[in-house]
């Protein structure tokens, strides 16, 4: 095979990734969801929350820590708030449902906050805040998981990367802010090995917590800001986990050492129209983007954009001309459709 990547298109890709999951016992409708997530994201550019998890999953269901039987279960029913416990089924599945009820409980309380706890891995948690931002709420959803990242100074993995999404509706659709508070994503270290490129210096460390470039020593991120990052990293702790009485860190890092794969979430859904009327934020939310990005740039700087804009630019080009699967990757994906008797993604065209 050659070094070019294989292009695919976003519906074999969905195919592809739930015959897998459903083969390998998920329910028709949550692998659907969970499909949706993965190609949400390589759709908008971020390939390391995309298909290139899937093999991931698949471990984690072979070792037992995703039930792919589960059935998320209201255990705090509030008028605003809510508790849903995951019982350690498909990230996705959850998250979707917890957005759901975030919308309906704001729409009429005006606020909500939802917490999901024991779920597993839910994927880039913005496609979460803009499915809420398009349905007239704002959206800040927080993520707290396994740790992958040095808390600042430390030089062994005591943190989660810790993502935050914030959304809010526009005139020209969702404004998404999608980041971890670690210096790259670790989604980005499973894009570098599937393509073999270096990786940024000083945003990973080695097993040993040695600073590395190479992806294939990658084991420790490093937090955005340095006590920045980690201090966030924290909060949301507190605040996905401890608060929902689903603690991930102290139970990974103290006596008990717990080693199973377990993510939590925070949603919180404000209804615009609570406040004001939703057109008149829109109108306004449009003014000062416009504003924005009319500004003088700096040297170096062809245009000034807005969170989510490149990935919108690059899910529509996508869309058109298919999703790049870098050719180690394929081979993956090409081992796990024999295994599971599934059929291949046929590339664009053919």
């Amino acid at each position: 095979m050659s070094g070019a990547s294989i292009l695919i298109s976003h519906e074999e890709l969905h195919r592809f990734i739930r015959d897998v999951l459903v083969a390998r016992g998920a329910r028709t409708e949550d692998a659907a969801i969970v499909a949706d997530g993965l190609v949400w994201a390589n759709l908008r550019g971020g390939d390391g929350h995309g298909i290139s998890r899937l093999p991931r999953y698949l471990n984690i269901i072979s070792r037992g820590e995703i039930d792919t039987q589960a059935r998320p279960k209201l255990v705090h029913d509030g008028a605003a708030t809510f508790v849903l416990d995951s019982g350690h089924g498909f990230g996705p599945v959850a998250a979707m449902q917890a957005a759901a009820l975030a919308v309906e409980r704001a729409k009429a309380a005006g606020i909500c906050l939802g917490l999901v706890r024991e779920t597993t891995h839910t994927g880039a948690i913005g496609r979460y805040a803009q499915w809420i931002a398009q349905r007239g709420c704002a959206a800040i959803v927080l993520a707290a998981g396994p740790a992958l990242m040095a808390f600042h100074g430390a030089r062994v993995a005591s943190m989660a990367t810790s993502p935050i999404a914030i959304a809010v509706p526009s005139g020209n659709g969702p404004i998404v802010l999608d980041m971890a508070t670690s210096t790259i994503s670790n989604g980005k270290i499973l894009q570098a090995r599937a393509t073999g490129a270096a990786l940024p210096p000083g945003a990973v460390l080695t097993a040993d917590g040695e600073p590395t470039t190479d992806a294939g020593k990658a084991e420790i991120l490093l937090p955005l800001g340095g006590p920045k990052g980690s201090g966030l990293g924290l909060m949301f702790e507190m605040l996905a986990s401890v608060l929902p009485a689903a603690p991930i860190q102290s139970r990974a890092l103290g006596p008990e050492q717990r080693t199973r794969h377990v993510g939590n979430l925070a949603i919180f859904a404000i209804a615009i129209a609570t406040f004001r009327p939703l057109a008149d934020f829109s109108h306004d939310a449009d003014a000062l983007t416009a504003i924005l990005k009319a500004l003088p740039r700096q040297a170096g700087f062809d245009e000034i954009t807005l969170p989510g804009e490149r990935s919108g630019r690059t899910e529509a080009a996508r869309r058109k001309s298919g999703i790049p699967i870098p050719p180690k990757l394929w081979q993956e994906l090409d081992k796990i459709a024999k295994a599971n008797a599934v059929k291949m993604p046929s590339p664009q065209g053919t």
